[in-house]
C-alpha cells in the first residue's frame, strides 16, 4: 500500500498548492516581502547560463547529424525546419526540465529536508504557518514567472547553433536559415513548447517539495530525499512529454 499512499500524498500537495497560490494572488499575504524576487535570481538568471549552454550544444548536434543526412538528398535548406521545430517543440522543453531537475529541484529538497531535520517545519506550525504554504508558493510563483523567459532565450541559443551549423557546414547564408526558420515555426508551436516548459516547471517544483517534506528522517535522509527528487521529477517529466505526444501529435 505504500505506492498508493505515495501517490496520494503527491496529489495532495499539488492540490494544496494550486489553492495556496490562487489564494496568494488573491490577497497577497503569507509570502516573505522579497522572497519571489529572491526565487526568480536563483531560478532564472543563475540557471540560465548552464541551460543556454547545454540547449546551443544540442542545437549543434542535432544540426551536424541532420545535415549529413540532408546533404545527401539535397535537402539542406530544410535543416532551418528540423532544427526550429524540434528545438521548440520537445527538446528546448525536455533539456530545460531536466536541467531544472537537477538544480532547482535538488535545491528546493535540500532546503526542505534540512529544515524538517532541525525541526524548522514543526517551529513554523508552532508559529500558525502552514510550511506547505510558506515555502512553495513563492517557488511555484517564481517558475511560473520564469519559464517563459527561459524558453525564449533557450529557443534563441538553440537556433543559433542550428544556423552556425547550416553556415559553415552547408553554406546555408543567415538571412535564408532565419526566414526558412520563420517560415516552419508557428506561434502554436512556440505557445505548446511554453505550455509543456511551464508543466515540466511545475512538476519539478512539487516533487522537491514532496520529497522534502515527506523524507525519512535521519542523517542520510537529506541525501536520500535530494537523490529522489531528482530521479522524481525526471521520471514525470518524460511521462508528461508522452501524455503531450499523445494529445497533440
Amino acid at each position: 500500500m505504500r505506492p498508493l499512499e505515495d501517490i496520494r500524498r503527491f496529489f495532495a500537495l499539488l492540490a494544496d498548492e494550486i489553492y495556496y497560490v490562487g489564494q496568494y494572488l488573491r490577497r497577497r499575504r503569507s509570502v516573505l516581502p522579497g522572497e519571489i524576487v529572491h526565487q526568480l535570481y536563483a531560478m532564472g538568471y543563475r540557471s540560465f547560463p548552464i541551460i543556454g549552454l547545454i540547449t546551443f550544444l544540442i542545437g549543434i548536434t542535432i544540426s551536424l547529424t541532420s545535415a549529413a543526412q540532408l546533404k545527401m538528398f539535397g535537402a539542406d535548406i530544410y535543416l532551418a525546419d528540423l532544427i526550429g521545430i524540434a528545438m521548440i517543440n520537445e527538446l528546448v522543453p525536455l533539456m530545460a526540465g531536466i536541467m531544472l531537475a537537477g538544480k532547482i529541484g535538488a535545491s528546493i529538497t535540500a532546503e526542505i529536508a534540512a529544515m524538517k531535520v532541525t525541526e524548522e517545519l514543526d517551529a513554523l506550525k508552532t508559529m500558525g504557518i502552514v510550511p506547505e504554504k510558506f515555502l512553495m508558493v513563492p517557488r511555484l510563483v517564481a517558475i511560473t514567472l520564469v519559464v517563459p523567459l527561459l524558453v525564449a532565450l533557450a529557443d534563441f541559443v538553440g537556433i543559433i547553433g542550428g544556423v552556425l551549423v547550416a553556415r559553415f557546414s552547408l553554406g546555408t547564408p543567415v538571412p535564408v536559415f532565419v526566414r526558412e526558420v520563420l517560415a516552419a515555426v508557428t506561434l502554436r508551436d512556440f505557445l505548446i513548447g511554453l505550455g509543456k516548459t511551464m508543466v515540466f516547471g511545475w512538476a519539478v517544483v512539487i516533487a522537491a517539495g514532496y520529497k522534502g517534506f515527506f523524507m525519512d528522517r535521519g542523517p542520510e535522509g537529506v541525501g536520500k530525499a535530494t537523490t529522489e527528487s531528482v530521479v522524481l521529477s525526471i521520471a514525470l517529466i518524460i511521462g508528461l512529454d508522452c501524455v503531450f505526444a499523445f494529445v497533440l501529435y
